[in-house]
């Protein structure tokens, strides 16, 4: 009996470290599988974007709405796509994420205020910077 016991319990630890993934490995899947590289550049090139167009006071209400709506949707994709594997990383992530949604929120209804225009700059900013952290996580994370 106490043979059998045995090799029951060397068995399930042998069946445990086969299903085993290193955290590194996981998270160089979740990149992969999210395609996390391309569609960071692309939404931070829509940060770039609404930024510019925030500091034009020129822009046409239609404008506005474009480039703050199309922040919106890429950010929303990439929400989506979480969680990472990597606890610290989905932290980060979301709350730059969050900061641009905001932000997209506030550059739609800025095209007649200065000061909410700055507003939405401001959010803009800080959800860069959360977001330029986060990104260095998941590289961080990804490393063997």
């Amino acid at each position: 009996m106490t043979r059998r016991v045995v090799v029951l319990l060397i068995a399930g630890l042998l069946l445990c470290a086969c299903g085993t993934v290193s955290e590194a490995k996981a998270m160089t899947g979740w990149i992969a599988h999210s395609s996390f590289k391309a569609n960071a550049k692309s939404l931070f090139d829509d940060v770039k974007g609404s930024a510019k167009d925030l500091r034009n006071s020129n822009l046409s209400s239609n404008d506005f709405h474009t480039v703050c709506q199309v922040l919106y949707s890429d950010d929303g994709a990439m929400q989506a796509a979480l969680p990472t594997p990597d606890a610290q990383a989905t932290k980060l992530l979301n709350k730059a994420y969050q900061e641009f949604a905001t932000a997209a929120h506030q550059c739609y209804n800025a095209q007649s205020s200065a000061v909410a225009r700055a507003r939405a700059l401001a959010t803009l900013a800080k959800g860069a910077a959360v977001f330029s952290e986060a990104t260095a996580r998941v590289t961080t994370a990804s490393l063997p």
